[in-house]
């Protein structure tokens, strides 16, 4: 019974943890402030988020499909695995991110 306790208590806490997720975006696109974010295997579409702080942000695995990330701080943000496609990134800092396995569509 405990056992069966301890299972359910997890199922619901990971339930919460990715019905946060879409919300996280919600305020992202609407805030720009997102530091520090878990993001991973989110997929971000025709999103404007020119000027965003996504520094430390945990973006592994996500996609990001015609969004618009110039001027954004991506400060040793986690992007291991995601997916970029007509993503713009002038003058975006991506000092200290991890970029390994990182694939890019088209970029400008």
């Amino acid at each position: 019974m405990k056992l069966l306790r301890v299972l359910f208590t997890t199922f619901i806490v990971l339930l919460v943890l990715q019905a946060q997720t879409p919300l996280r975006v919600l305020t992202l696109s609407v805030t720009k402030r997102c530091s520090g974010c878990r993001l991973r295997a989110v997929h971000i579409r025709n999103v404007n988020l020119a000027g965003a702080d996504l520094s430390n942000a945990d973006l592994r695995g996500a996609t990001l499909d015609s969004v618009n990330l110039n001027n954004a701080n991506l400060q040793g943000a986690n992007l291991r695995n995601a997916r970029l496609y007509n993503v713009t990134t002038k003058d975006t800092d991506f000092c200290g991110a991890t970029l390994m396995d990182a694939a890019k569509g088209y970029c400008n």
